[in-house]
């Protein structure tokens, strides 16, 4: 079945946009919606229309860029960003890797000469 881009453009925010500040490649975002490579791009330059769970995987995505900023879903990856997609939570998806709210990994304590028993 064939979407229309009229459609597509309605209801998807701008993809260059998105995947960028997700921090993927055309061929990260592509792994992360399970589609092909070429249909990403495709849907990045408004030759194809867009699936309607697509659409909606997409404002989801959207939805939790706007909530969190980048940060978070930038140290989640694919994998991470994808479980999120199927129902984790992103602080349980930071969690279930070891990052911190801002999606890095916690800084190891650092002992300050201030801090030192002598």
């Amino acid at each position: 079945m064939a979407y229309t881009r009229e459609l597509s453009q309605r209801v998807v925010p701008d993809l260059v946009e998105l995947r960028e500040s997700l921090g993927l490649t055309q061929r990260e975002a592509a792994a992360l919606l399970e589609v092909a490579v070429n249909t990403w791009a495709r849907w990045e330059r408004g030759e194809l229309g867009v699936h309607p769970e697509r659409a909606r995987q997409m404002r989801r995505l959207q939805q939790l860029v706007e909530r969190y900023g980048q940060s978070p879903l930038w140290g989640l990856g694919v994998a991470g960003l994808r479980d999120v997609l199927d129902g984790m939570t992103v602080p349980e998806a930071l969690d279930a890797r070891g990052l911190d709210r801002y999606g890095a990994p916690p800084r190891a304590h650092v002992a300050t000469s201030s801090s030192r028993k002598e």
